[in-house]
Protein backbone atom coordinates (compact mmCIF):
# COMPACT_ATOMS: atom_id res chain seq x y z
CA UNK A 1 0.00 0.00 0.00
CA UNK A 2 1.29 3.56 -1.13
CA UNK A 3 2.08 5.76 1.89
CA UNK A 4 -0.28 8.48 2.44
CA UNK A 5 0.42 12.07 4.38
CA UNK A 6 -1.44 12.44 7.33
CA UNK A 7 -4.83 14.47 6.77
CA UNK A 8 -4.83 18.49 7.43
CA UNK A 9 -7.08 17.56 10.45
CA UNK A 10 -5.01 15.32 12.18
CA UNK A 11 -1.43 17.75 11.50
CA UNK A 12 -3.88 20.06 12.99
CA UNK A 13 -5.07 18.42 16.40
CA UNK A 14 -1.29 17.56 16.97
CA UNK A 15 -0.22 20.96 16.24
CA UNK A 16 -2.86 22.25 18.46
CA UNK A 17 -2.02 20.11 21.18
CA UNK A 18 1.95 20.63 20.63
CA UNK A 19 0.76 24.48 21.57
CA UNK A 20 -1.27 23.53 24.60
CA UNK A 21 1.65 21.25 25.48
CA UNK A 22 4.27 23.65 25.38
CA UNK A 23 1.92 26.31 27.25
CA UNK A 24 1.50 23.92 30.12
CA UNK A 25 5.31 23.26 30.04
CA UNK A 26 5.95 26.72 30.37
CA UNK A 27 3.72 27.21 33.39
CA UNK A 28 5.05 24.27 35.32
CA UNK A 29 8.24 25.86 34.81
CA UNK A 30 7.33 28.80 36.34
CA UNK A 31 5.78 27.70 39.08
CA UNK A 32 8.50 25.03 39.98
CA UNK A 33 10.26 25.58 43.69
CA UNK A 34 13.30 23.92 42.32
CA UNK A 35 14.03 24.59 38.41
CA UNK A 36 16.55 27.10 38.17
CA UNK A 37 16.55 29.81 36.08
CA UNK A 38 12.86 29.66 35.62
CA UNK A 39 12.83 31.85 32.42
CA UNK A 40 15.58 29.90 30.59
CA UNK A 41 13.84 26.32 31.51
CA UNK A 42 10.40 28.43 30.37
CA UNK A 43 12.13 29.18 27.19
CA UNK A 44 14.14 26.09 26.39
CA UNK A 45 11.58 23.47 27.54
CA UNK A 46 8.55 24.14 24.85
CA UNK A 47 11.43 25.27 22.41
CA UNK A 48 12.92 21.77 22.00
CA UNK A 49 9.25 20.22 22.13
CA UNK A 50 8.31 21.98 19.32
CA UNK A 51 11.13 21.91 17.11
CA UNK A 52 10.79 17.95 17.11
CA UNK A 53 7.40 18.91 16.62
CA UNK A 54 7.08 20.86 13.91
CA UNK A 55 9.70 19.47 12.01
CA UNK A 56 8.56 16.22 12.53
CA UNK A 57 5.47 17.38 10.96
CA UNK A 58 6.78 18.88 7.92
CA UNK A 59 8.84 15.56 7.42
CA UNK A 60 5.99 12.86 7.75
CA UNK A 61 3.50 15.83 5.32
CA UNK A 62 7.00 16.19 2.86
CA UNK A 63 8.04 12.00 3.23
CA UNK A 64 5.00 9.77 4.13
CA UNK A 65 6.75 6.61 2.95
CA UNK A 66 9.40 7.47 5.66
CA UNK A 67 8.60 6.88 9.10
CA UNK A 68 10.99 9.43 10.83
CA UNK A 69 8.19 12.36 10.75
CA UNK A 70 5.71 10.18 13.16
CA UNK A 71 8.64 9.77 15.12
CA UNK A 72 9.86 13.29 15.49
CA UNK A 73 6.55 14.15 16.63
CA UNK A 74 6.49 11.81 19.70
CA UNK A 75 9.99 12.50 20.69
CA UNK A 76 8.65 16.13 20.70
CA UNK A 77 5.57 15.24 23.20
CA UNK A 78 8.23 12.73 24.78
CA UNK A 79 11.01 15.79 25.81
CA UNK A 80 7.26 17.69 27.31
CA UNK A 81 6.91 14.67 29.60
CA UNK A 82 10.44 14.78 30.71
CA UNK A 83 9.72 18.43 31.48
CA UNK A 84 7.36 16.93 34.32
CA UNK A 85 10.35 16.69 37.06
CA UNK A 86 9.41 20.38 37.43
CA UNK A 87 6.57 19.77 39.25
CA UNK A 88 6.49 20.36 42.65
CA UNK A 89 4.22 17.85 43.21
CA UNK A 90 5.84 14.42 44.66
CA UNK A 91 3.57 12.16 42.01
CA UNK A 92 3.90 13.97 39.10
CA UNK A 93 7.39 15.02 40.04
CA UNK A 94 8.13 11.30 40.38
CA UNK A 95 5.94 10.53 37.44
CA UNK A 96 8.64 13.30 35.47
CA UNK A 97 12.01 11.05 36.74
CA UNK A 98 10.22 8.29 35.52
CA UNK A 99 9.55 9.14 31.98
CA UNK A 100 12.11 11.45 31.44
CA UNK A 101 14.58 9.05 29.93
CA UNK A 102 11.83 7.96 27.27
CA UNK A 103 12.63 11.32 24.73
CA UNK A 104 15.92 9.37 24.54
CA UNK A 105 14.89 6.10 23.65
CA UNK A 106 13.05 7.54 20.64
CA UNK A 107 15.70 10.15 19.81
CA UNK A 108 18.05 6.44 19.11
CA UNK A 109 15.28 4.50 17.27
CA UNK A 110 15.01 7.77 14.70
CA UNK A 111 18.81 7.62 14.72
CA UNK A 112 19.45 3.55 14.07
CA UNK A 113 16.27 3.58 11.11
CA UNK A 114 17.00 6.86 9.78
CA UNK A 115 15.98 8.06 6.72
CA UNK A 116 13.28 5.52 6.25
CA UNK A 117 12.37 5.11 10.23
CA UNK A 118 12.28 1.23 9.43
CA UNK A 119 15.25 -1.62 11.27
CA UNK A 120 17.42 -2.23 7.94
CA UNK A 121 19.00 -5.32 10.17
CA UNK A 122 18.90 -6.85 13.78
CA UNK A 123 21.48 -5.12 15.07
CA UNK A 124 19.41 -2.08 14.76
CA UNK A 125 16.46 -3.13 16.25
CA UNK A 126 18.48 -4.68 18.80
CA UNK A 127 20.47 -1.33 19.30
CA UNK A 128 16.87 0.55 19.63
CA UNK A 129 15.21 -2.05 21.77
CA UNK A 130 18.19 -1.58 24.62
CA UNK A 131 17.10 2.02 24.04
CA UNK A 132 14.13 1.87 24.95
CA UNK A 133 15.23 -0.63 28.03
CA UNK A 134 18.50 1.92 29.52
CA UNK A 135 16.98 5.28 29.10
CA UNK A 136 14.01 5.34 31.07
CA UNK A 137 14.07 1.94 33.36
CA UNK A 138 17.93 2.26 34.06
CA UNK A 139 17.93 5.19 36.75
CA UNK A 140 14.90 4.15 37.87
CA UNK A 141 17.11 0.98 40.60
CA UNK A 142 18.44 4.63 42.03
CA UNK A 143 15.36 6.02 43.04
CA UNK A 144 14.90 3.63 45.43
CA UNK A 145 17.17 4.61 48.03
CA UNK A 146 18.06 8.00 46.50
CA UNK A 147 16.60 11.03 48.45
CA UNK A 148 16.57 14.87 47.16
CA UNK A 149 19.88 15.45 48.13
CA UNK A 150 20.89 12.69 46.18
CA UNK A 151 19.60 13.53 43.16
CA UNK A 152 21.32 16.32 43.67
CA UNK A 153 18.10 18.85 44.13
CA UNK A 154 17.60 19.49 47.36
CA UNK A 155 14.29 21.88 47.06
CA UNK A 156 12.93 19.12 44.76
CA UNK A 157 10.08 16.88 46.45
CA UNK A 158 10.82 13.29 47.44
CA UNK A 159 10.50 10.87 44.78
CA UNK A 160 7.76 8.33 45.53
CA UNK A 161 9.39 5.58 44.69
CA UNK A 162 11.96 5.72 47.47
CA UNK A 163 11.79 3.18 49.98
CA UNK A 164 15.03 3.76 52.65
CA UNK A 165 17.87 6.17 52.17
CA UNK A 166 20.84 4.97 51.49
CA UNK A 167 23.44 7.04 49.99
CA UNK A 168 26.15 4.67 49.19
CA UNK A 169 23.58 2.18 47.37
CA UNK A 170 22.24 5.12 45.46
CA UNK A 171 25.33 6.41 44.19
CA UNK A 172 26.31 2.68 43.02
CA UNK A 173 23.18 2.36 41.04
CA UNK A 174 23.44 5.70 39.75
CA UNK A 175 26.90 4.70 38.03
CA UNK A 176 25.97 1.45 37.07
CA UNK A 177 22.92 2.94 35.16
CA UNK A 178 25.74 5.73 33.75
CA UNK A 179 28.11 2.97 32.95
CA UNK A 180 25.20 1.31 30.96
CA UNK A 181 24.51 4.77 29.08
CA UNK A 182 28.04 4.54 28.15
CA UNK A 183 28.07 0.78 27.20
CA UNK A 184 25.19 1.17 25.14
CA UNK A 185 26.72 4.70 23.20
CA UNK A 186 30.20 2.45 22.72
CA UNK A 187 27.80 -0.04 20.81
CA UNK A 188 25.70 2.35 18.85
CA UNK A 189 28.94 4.32 17.84
CA UNK A 190 30.70 1.64 16.55
CA UNK A 191 27.19 0.16 14.45
CA UNK A 192 26.96 3.95 13.23
CA UNK A 193 30.94 4.01 12.09
CA UNK A 194 30.41 0.76 10.45
CA UNK A 195 27.42 1.45 8.65
CA UNK A 196 28.92 5.10 7.67
CA UNK A 197 31.33 3.42 5.89
CA UNK A 198 29.15 1.17 4.27
CA UNK A 199 27.05 3.50 2.19
CA UNK A 200 27.85 5.38 -0.64
CA UNK A 201 29.44 8.71 -1.36
CA UNK A 202 26.09 10.20 -1.89
CA UNK A 203 24.40 8.66 0.28
CA UNK A 204 26.31 9.83 3.28
CA UNK A 205 25.99 13.35 2.69
CA UNK A 206 22.01 12.35 4.00
CA UNK A 207 24.10 10.40 7.27
CA UNK A 208 26.49 12.81 8.16
CA UNK A 209 24.75 15.73 10.01
CA UNK A 210 22.39 13.27 11.56
CA UNK A 211 25.25 11.09 12.60
CA UNK A 212 26.90 14.02 13.98
CA UNK A 213 24.14 15.83 15.66
CA UNK A 214 22.77 12.46 17.80
CA UNK A 215 25.77 10.95 18.66
CA UNK A 216 27.25 14.55 20.06
CA UNK A 217 24.02 14.40 21.91
CA UNK A 218 23.76 10.95 23.16
CA UNK A 219 27.66 11.47 24.00
CA UNK A 220 26.46 14.62 26.17
CA UNK A 221 23.77 13.40 27.56
CA UNK A 222 26.21 9.88 28.59
CA UNK A 223 28.80 12.29 30.44
CA UNK A 224 25.90 14.20 32.15
CA UNK A 225 24.79 10.82 33.73
CA UNK A 226 28.41 9.97 34.47
CA UNK A 227 28.36 12.89 36.80
CA UNK A 228 29.27 15.85 34.73
CA UNK A 229 25.90 17.45 35.59
CA UNK A 230 24.90 20.96 34.22
CA UNK A 231 28.26 21.25 32.84
CA UNK A 232 26.90 18.43 29.94
CA UNK A 233 23.35 18.89 30.71
CA UNK A 234 23.28 22.14 28.93
CA UNK A 235 25.02 21.48 25.88
CA UNK A 236 23.10 18.22 25.40
CA UNK A 237 19.75 19.89 25.67
CA UNK A 238 21.22 23.08 22.88
CA UNK A 239 22.33 19.70 20.69
CA UNK A 240 19.12 18.41 20.79
CA UNK A 241 17.25 21.43 20.17
CA UNK A 242 19.31 21.74 16.68
CA UNK A 243 19.41 17.79 16.22
CA UNK A 244 15.49 18.12 14.23
CA UNK A 245 16.68 19.96 11.76
CA UNK A 246 19.55 18.25 10.80
CA UNK A 247 17.08 15.30 11.00
CA UNK A 248 15.32 17.56 8.46
CA UNK A 249 18.29 18.27 6.64
CA UNK A 250 19.09 14.60 6.05
CA UNK A 251 15.71 13.71 4.89
CA UNK A 252 16.20 16.34 1.99
CA UNK A 253 19.06 15.15 1.20
CA UNK A 254 17.70 11.65 0.67
CA UNK A 255 14.86 12.83 -1.51
CA UNK A 256 18.26 14.30 -3.80
CA UNK A 257 19.66 11.02 -3.73
CA UNK A 258 16.52 9.56 -4.56
CA UNK A 259 16.18 11.92 -7.60
CA UNK A 260 20.19 11.43 -8.07
CA UNK A 261 19.04 7.74 -8.34
CA UNK A 262 16.35 7.98 -10.96
CA UNK A 263 18.06 9.88 -13.11
CA UNK A 264 21.40 7.61 -13.20
CA UNK A 265 18.59 5.04 -14.26
CA UNK A 266 17.33 6.99 -16.36
CA UNK A 267 20.50 7.92 -18.08
CA UNK A 268 21.49 4.02 -18.23
CA UNK A 269 18.28 2.88 -19.76
CA UNK A 270 18.72 5.89 -22.40
CA UNK A 271 21.81 4.36 -22.81
CA UNK A 272 20.77 0.90 -22.89
CA UNK A 273 18.15 1.86 -25.89
CA UNK A 274 20.05 3.61 -27.99
CA UNK A 275 22.65 0.93 -28.16
CA UNK A 276 19.48 -1.14 -28.58
CA UNK A 277 18.28 0.68 -31.64
CA UNK A 278 21.95 0.79 -33.25
CA UNK A 279 22.20 -2.98 -33.01
CA UNK A 280 18.68 -3.25 -34.41
CA UNK A 281 20.03 -0.91 -37.06
CA UNK A 282 23.11 -3.31 -37.84
CA UNK A 283 20.95 -6.13 -37.78
CA UNK A 284 18.60 -5.03 -40.39
CA UNK A 285 21.66 -3.51 -41.91
CA UNK A 286 23.22 -6.93 -42.47
CA UNK A 287 19.52 -8.66 -43.36
CA UNK A 288 19.88 -6.27 -46.41
CA UNK A 289 23.14 -7.06 -47.30
CA UNK A 290 22.21 -10.83 -47.33
CA UNK A 291 19.08 -10.23 -49.37
CA UNK A 292 21.33 -8.24 -51.95
CA UNK A 293 23.60 -10.34 -51.86
CA UNK A 294 21.66 -13.86 -52.12
CA UNK A 295 18.69 -12.49 -53.70
CA UNK A 296 18.97 -9.38 -56.68
CA UNK A 297 22.48 -10.39 -56.97
CA UNK A 298 22.35 -14.06 -57.67
CA UNK A 299 19.42 -13.19 -60.16
CA UNK A 300 21.24 -10.57 -61.83
CA UNK A 301 24.63 -13.16 -62.04
CA UNK A 302 21.83 -15.69 -63.33
CA UNK A 303 20.80 -12.85 -65.77
CA UNK A 304 24.36 -12.49 -67.11
CA UNK A 305 24.97 -15.99 -67.59
CA UNK A 306 21.46 -16.33 -69.66
CA UNK A 307 22.36 -13.23 -71.68
CA UNK A 308 25.93 -14.13 -72.57
CA UNK A 309 24.55 -17.15 -73.86
CA UNK A 310 21.96 -15.77 -76.20
CA UNK A 311 24.49 -13.57 -77.34
CA UNK A 312 26.99 -16.84 -78.45
CA UNK A 313 23.92 -18.04 -80.33
CA UNK A 314 23.26 -14.88 -81.51
CA UNK A 315 26.73 -14.26 -83.04
CA UNK A 316 26.81 -16.56 -85.78
CA UNK A 317 23.42 -15.11 -87.58
CA UNK A 318 25.40 -12.14 -88.39
CA UNK A 319 22.00 -9.97 -86.80
CA UNK A 320 22.10 -7.00 -84.72
CA UNK A 321 21.03 -8.67 -81.92
CA UNK A 322 24.70 -9.79 -81.08
CA UNK A 323 25.59 -5.94 -80.47
CA UNK A 324 22.79 -5.32 -78.98
CA UNK A 325 23.06 -8.67 -76.56
CA UNK A 326 26.72 -7.20 -75.37
CA UNK A 327 25.48 -3.65 -74.74
CA UNK A 328 23.02 -5.36 -72.59
CA UNK A 329 25.31 -7.44 -70.38
CA UNK A 330 27.83 -4.40 -70.60
CA UNK A 331 25.15 -3.01 -68.58
CA UNK A 332 24.39 -5.42 -66.27
CA UNK A 333 28.04 -5.74 -65.40
CA UNK A 334 28.10 -2.16 -64.53
CA UNK A 335 24.63 -3.00 -62.30
CA UNK A 336 26.42 -5.67 -60.53
CA UNK A 337 29.20 -3.37 -59.62
CA UNK A 338 27.05 -0.98 -58.15
CA UNK A 339 24.44 -3.36 -56.65
CA UNK A 340 28.24 -5.07 -55.04
CA UNK A 341 29.12 -1.45 -53.80
CA UNK A 342 25.34 -0.93 -52.16
CA UNK A 343 25.49 -4.02 -50.49
CA UNK A 344 28.98 -3.36 -49.09
CA UNK A 345 28.26 0.56 -47.95
CA UNK A 346 25.54 -1.02 -46.38
CA UNK A 347 27.43 -3.90 -44.20
CA UNK A 348 30.27 -5.57 -45.85
CA UNK A 349 30.12 -8.95 -45.60
CA UNK A 350 34.06 -9.32 -45.03
CA UNK A 351 33.37 -7.61 -41.50
CA UNK A 352 30.88 -9.91 -40.51
CA UNK A 353 33.08 -13.05 -41.73
CA UNK A 354 36.66 -11.89 -41.32
CA UNK A 355 36.92 -9.14 -38.67
CA UNK A 356 37.53 -5.65 -39.12
CA UNK A 357 41.05 -5.26 -40.27
CA UNK A 358 40.28 -7.18 -43.31
CA UNK A 359 37.70 -4.84 -43.95
CA UNK A 360 39.95 -1.83 -43.17
CA UNK A 361 41.72 -2.57 -45.74
CA UNK A 362 39.02 -3.63 -48.08
CA UNK A 363 38.25 0.03 -47.77
CA UNK A 364 42.23 1.12 -48.28
CA UNK A 365 41.93 -0.39 -50.92
CA UNK A 366 38.99 1.43 -52.77
CA UNK A 367 39.87 4.88 -52.03
CA UNK A 368 41.26 7.44 -54.33
CA UNK A 369 44.44 8.16 -52.23
CA UNK A 370 46.88 6.38 -50.59
CA UNK A 371 45.78 4.73 -47.36
CA UNK A 372 48.00 2.77 -44.23
CA UNK A 373 46.14 0.98 -42.23
CA UNK A 374 47.58 -0.02 -38.94
CA UNK A 375 45.23 -2.04 -36.33
CA UNK A 376 46.15 -4.53 -33.75
CA UNK A 377 46.44 -8.16 -33.80
CA UNK A 378 43.76 -8.97 -35.88
CA UNK A 379 42.86 -12.52 -34.59
CA UNK A 380 41.09 -10.76 -31.64
CA UNK A 381 37.61 -10.27 -32.45
CA UNK A 382 36.02 -7.41 -31.17
CA UNK A 383 32.27 -6.94 -30.31
CA UNK A 384 29.91 -7.03 -33.22
CA UNK A 385 28.60 -3.46 -32.44
CA UNK A 386 32.14 -1.92 -31.20
CA UNK A 387 33.60 -3.77 -34.72
CA UNK A 388 30.35 -2.31 -36.67
CA UNK A 389 30.74 1.59 -35.36
CA UNK A 390 34.37 1.63 -35.67
CA UNK A 391 33.83 0.16 -39.24
CA UNK A 392 31.56 2.96 -40.42
CA UNK A 393 33.94 5.77 -38.65
CA UNK A 394 36.50 4.83 -40.83
CA UNK A 395 34.34 4.31 -43.66
CA UNK A 396 32.80 8.28 -43.15
CA UNK A 397 36.11 9.17 -42.64
CA UNK A 398 37.78 8.08 -46.14
CA UNK A 399 34.66 9.19 -47.84
CA UNK A 400 34.74 12.41 -46.74
CA UNK A 401 38.62 12.28 -47.93
CA UNK A 402 38.03 11.58 -51.04
CA UNK A 403 35.35 13.99 -51.75
CA UNK A 404 36.70 16.81 -49.67
CA UNK A 405 39.40 16.93 -48.87
CA UNK A 406 41.98 17.11 -51.64
CA UNK A 407 44.48 14.84 -50.11
CA UNK A 408 47.31 13.22 -51.57
CA UNK A 409 47.69 10.65 -48.58
CA UNK A 410 45.84 9.01 -45.46
CA UNK A 411 45.96 6.72 -42.30
CA UNK A 412 43.86 4.59 -40.26
CA UNK A 413 45.09 3.50 -37.13
CA UNK A 414 42.62 1.07 -34.61
CA UNK A 415 44.04 0.32 -31.05
CA UNK A 416 42.42 -1.38 -28.48
CA UNK A 417 43.92 -0.57 -24.60
CA UNK A 418 42.47 -0.36 -21.32
CA UNK A 419 38.97 -1.40 -21.92
CA UNK A 420 38.78 1.24 -25.45
CA UNK A 421 39.15 0.87 -28.86
CA UNK A 422 40.49 4.09 -30.52
CA UNK A 423 39.77 5.10 -34.03
CA UNK A 424 42.23 7.50 -35.61
CA UNK A 425 41.98 8.45 -39.45
CA UNK A 426 44.26 11.32 -40.63
CA UNK A 427 44.89 13.06 -43.77
CA UNK A 428 47.04 15.87 -45.32
CA UNK A 429 43.99 17.37 -47.12
CA UNK A 430 43.27 21.34 -47.11
CA UNK A 431 41.25 20.54 -43.46
CA UNK A 432 38.59 22.90 -42.62
CA UNK A 433 36.01 20.24 -41.74
CA UNK A 434 33.17 20.99 -39.38
CA UNK A 435 31.20 18.64 -38.02
CA UNK A 436 28.18 20.53 -37.52
CA UNK A 437 27.81 20.92 -40.96
CA UNK A 438 27.63 17.30 -42.11
CA UNK A 439 24.64 14.71 -41.32
CA UNK A 440 27.29 11.86 -41.83
CA UNK A 441 29.58 12.88 -39.00
CA UNK A 442 26.66 13.87 -36.73
CA UNK A 443 25.21 10.05 -37.23
CA UNK A 444 28.54 8.78 -36.70
CA UNK A 445 28.34 11.10 -33.55
CA UNK A 446 25.44 9.34 -32.34
CA UNK A 447 26.68 5.95 -33.30
CA UNK A 448 29.18 6.28 -31.19
CA UNK A 449 27.54 7.94 -28.13
CA UNK A 450 25.35 5.31 -27.99
CA UNK A 451 27.85 2.94 -27.14
CA UNK A 452 29.09 5.65 -24.50
CA UNK A 453 31.98 6.70 -26.42
CA UNK A 454 33.28 10.15 -28.06
CA UNK A 455 33.42 11.26 -31.55
CA UNK A 456 36.31 14.30 -31.88
CA UNK A 457 37.44 16.30 -35.12
CA UNK A 458 40.34 18.22 -35.03
CA UNK A 459 40.64 19.83 -38.94
CA UNK A 460 42.53 22.95 -38.93
CA UNK A 461 42.39 25.10 -42.56
CA UNK A 462 45.28 24.29 -44.58
CA UNK A 463 46.79 21.52 -42.20
CA UNK A 464 44.58 18.27 -43.00
CA UNK A 465 42.38 16.62 -40.56
CA UNK A 466 42.06 14.26 -37.50
CA UNK A 467 39.08 12.09 -36.44
CA UNK A 468 39.67 10.47 -33.21
CA UNK A 469 36.83 7.70 -31.67
CA UNK A 470 36.95 6.49 -28.48
CA UNK A 471 34.34 3.37 -27.77
CA UNK A 472 34.52 0.96 -24.47
CA UNK A 473 35.29 -2.11 -25.07
CA UNK A 474 34.70 -4.96 -22.37
CA UNK A 475 37.11 -7.59 -22.00
CA UNK A 476 36.17 -10.88 -23.90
Amino acid sequence: MKPVAPARPLMVAIALAALAGGLGVIALELASDHKDPKAVWAIFGPAVGWSFVGTGLYAWRRRPESRIGALMVCLGFAWMLSTLDAANSPLVYTVGLVVAGLWGSLFLHIGVTFPTGRFSDERSRTLAILGYIVFPLAPVPALLFAGPHDLGCDDCPTNLLLIRRDPDLAAILTALSALATLVLFAFVLAWAVRRWRATAPLERLQLTPVYTFSLLTFALVTVARAGAGDAALWPAFTSTLITPFAFLAGLLRTRLVTLDAELRASLAELRASRARIVEAGDAERRRLERDLHDGAQSRLVALKLLLSSARLRARGSGSELDGVLGEAIDELDTSLAELRELARGIHPAVLTDRGLEPALQALASRAPVPVTVEADDGSRRLPGNVESAAYFVVSEALANVAKYARATQAAVAVRRSNGRVTVDVTDDGVGGADAANGSGLRGLADRVAALDGTLSLESPPGEGTHLHAEIPCPPA
